[in-house]
């Protein structure tokens, strides 16, 4: 383990601490677990004409860097490069896409279920257009929206019934802004897949470092296609009865057997008919929870509820989809802020067992070691955002944490942030890099800071318990502001 300098708060600095999140400053800022997350995206429009199959890479942090390609070469996770090599014609238009290990925690007739002691996220994004309700108890939307760049930008909603604090739980927060993600104006993300890049190697997009295996290693991808363009696509990818099969509402996938192993070319994975809808609707967001068989999605157009759910482990005439509820009957839908005619277009769900074979950390919490989870704070609830997440560089494990936000008090001034992680149970806070001064003029909202953890290797994927805390210092030392603690098994 690194040395940290022992670091004791004073208690004089604290007596404006804030009461909660709502007196938070500048709503323009990215926040909730999710923010500064890498991620892979698919971008519809905007960058180059035609790759809107092309996954995306978003690195950890808020630096607003465009996403960058996938390299080619050794068969990496992209669909416009599985498409070329298996000569697809051009012009297939992909809605959205999942590498199967999306965990889906929905259960019966569509209602949300978060084992005891795990947490979950739902991570989605909206069409150009679309409104939010500014009159709901989530207007985070509808504050993106009267942004303008309401399409670029993703949201994180912590699911009800998640064991992280109550003031986290069930709230939205836009994780990722179009400026985050480095995508032009005008364009959509259109599609979401966070497990993809957590821990990767994100130091050079360009080479993949030798001999690295990401934290989760896609072995399939399941994507969707557009209705408009179903027709384009070869008959051998749809089966024996392409007439029947032929639909925006079919699941197709590639697989391989090894990770620099050729993908093998496109099938279906549930037909249209196998998820209860019809031949002519079309689904636009997909996660796909490829362990259980079970699906959430979200189709093309207002006369579905735009949260659906599938279980496609059961045999039989399947029933229509089930509506994706809390646990007391409501709708997510009408818990998240959007408008009612707002469409989503992506969806990603993610827990703490993702990818994983059960136990506790870290056999069974794969995501748990490469996403921090926000804790209880030392001074009351916190009023300042954070987070944490994995990342390799070359041969090197690293633990990437940010604070965004200023004191609610004294708001945007000049101040100071100092990062901090406990070890473990004990509160002893060890100093884990030295004060950094705050930018009221940064042109990034909130105005991040940062700090990395470098991993020994051996402690990788013990599963020992470290928690970042950050305190956000005005200039005149009158107040302190505790940041949401940020728990990671290293």
């Amino acid at each position: 383990m690194a040395k940290f300098r022992r670091f004791a708060f004073v208690s004089t600095l604290a007596p404006c601490l804030a009461a909660g999140l709502s007196a938070q400053a500048n709503l323009n800022q990215s926040r909730g677990v999710l923010a500064g997350a890498p991620t892979a995206v698919l971008v519809d429009g905007g960058i180059v004409a035609g790759t809107d199959a092309q996954t995306r890479a978003h690195r950890n942090g808020f630096s607003g860097a465009p996403t960058a390609a996938l390299p080619n070469g050794s068969f990496p996770p992209d669909l416009q490069q599985i498409f070329q090599y298996h000569q697809a014609p051009a012009g297939i238009d992909i809605d959205d896409f999942s590498m199967g290990r999306d965990v889906v925690l929905v259960v019966g007739d569509g209602y949300l279920q978060v084992p005891p002691s795990s947490w979950g996220v739902l991570s989605f994004s909206l069409r150009q257009g679309a409104v939010g309700n500014i009159t709901s108890t989530q207007p985070r939307i509808a504050q993106e929206a009267a942004l303008g760049s309401i399409g670029a930008a993703m949201f994180s909603w912590v699911l009800p019934g998640s064991n992280l604090p109550p003031e986290v739980v069930g709230r939205v927060e836009r994780s990722h802004s179009r400026q985050d993600l480095g995508v032009p104006v005008g364009s959509e993300v259109d599609g979401i897949d966070v497990p993809l890049m957590l821990g990767r190697d994100q130091v050079s997009l360009v080479q993949i470092e030798p001999g690295f295996g990401p934290l989760v290693s896609p072995d399939a991808i399941y994507f969707t296609v557009s209705s408009a363009t179903a027709p384009l696509v070869p008959n051998a990818w749809w089966g024996s009865s392409p007439a029947l099969t032929r639909s925006g509402a079919t699941i197709l996938m590639v697989d391989r057997s090894s990770i620099n192993g050729p993908w093998s070319q496109p099938r279906v994975y549930c037909a249209w008919y196998e998820l209860g809808l019809l031949q002519n609707e079309d689904i636009d967001g997909l996660a796909v929870d490829a362990a259980a068989d079970k699906i959430v999605f979200s189709l093309v157009g207002l006369a579905r509820d735009q949260f659906l759910f599938a279980d496609c482990s059961t045999d039989g005439i399947p029933p229509a989809p089930s509506v994706v509820k809390s646990p007391n009957g409501t709708p997510i839908s009408q818990q998240v802020g959007k408008a009612q005619g707002d469409d989503v277009d992506a969806v990603c769900t993610l827990d703490p067992t993702i990818g994983s074979t059960g136990g506790p950390p870290p056999a069974g919490d794969d995501f748990g070691s490469s996403c921090g989870a926000p804790g209880t704070g030392l001074l009351g609830v916190p009023s300042v955002h954070a987070s944490a997440f994995r990342r390799r560089a070359g041969a090197q494990t690293l633990f990437d944490t940010w604070m965004v936000g200023w004191p609610p008090v004294t708001g945007v001034t000049a101040g100071f942030a100092i990062p901090f992680v406990t070890l473990g149970n004990d509160p002893t806070l060890f100093q884990l890099a030295p004060l950094q001064f705050r930018n009221p003029a940064d042109p990034i909202p909130g105005n991040p800071r940062t700090a990395s953890l470098l991993v020994p290797p051996a402690l990788s994927l013990t599963g020992f318990q470290v928690t970042f805390r950050w305190a956000a210092i005005d200039a005149n030392v009158t107040e302190l502001a505790e940041a949401w603690p940020v728990r990671v098994f290293l």
